[in-house]
């Protein structure tokens, strides 16, 4: 069965965009199938990542070039398996939006924490867990924004592929 995961961010131009770029990036390297896609609650429609997301995914020879933002609704939300916001507002707005799709609705890393510890995602005790935001700052600070979400994100791939991710 192919998974569908979703990451939000609010601007879908640094977090979320980089976390669907390297789902993308890992998923190949181990032939998962997985369709992913990113989306920001307050998006602009077509804007590109920023230069320092770019570069950021760049340096480990990921091309991110085709990204356009796109903004969350509700019927882009229904599309998808799991759902994975970088700070616990993400998480609150979406709930908001979609208080029926809480049971796929969850932070980045804590779902990530929770699988590669093998506990059951659907049981998490809300931490903060989120991954600051890096817009505006210097590469170093994307870089840094990179590696947690990369570490998330392999986790994840991992859980995929054990087979406990349906």
């Amino acid at each position: 069965m192919k998974r569908s995961v979703l990451f939000i961010c609010t601007g879908n131009t640094c977090r979320s965009f980089m976390a669907e770029y390297l789902m993308r990036h890992y998923a190949a390297q181990h032939g998962l199938e997985v369709d992913v896609a990113s989306a920001g609650l307050a998006a602009f429609t077509g804007d590109t990542g920023t230069e320092q997301a770019l570069e950021a995914l760049r340096e480990m020879g990921i091309d991110g070039t085709k990204h356009r933002s796109r903004r969350v609704h509700s019927h882009l939300l229904a599309e998808y398996d799991l759902i994975l916001a970088m700070t616990v507002a993400h998480k609150e707005q979406l709930l908001y939006l979609a208080p029926e799709l809480a049971h796929k609705i969850f932070l980045l890393k804590e779902f990530a924490e929770r699988v590669n510890s093998g506990e059951d995602p659907g049981k998490l005790v809300e931490k903060d867990h989120g991954i600051s935001d890096p817009f505006g700052q210097s590469l170093e600070v994307y870089r840094q924004s990179r590696m947690e979400i990369e570490r998330a994100v392999q986790a994840i791939v991992e859980y995929f592929l054990e087979g406990d991710g349906k």
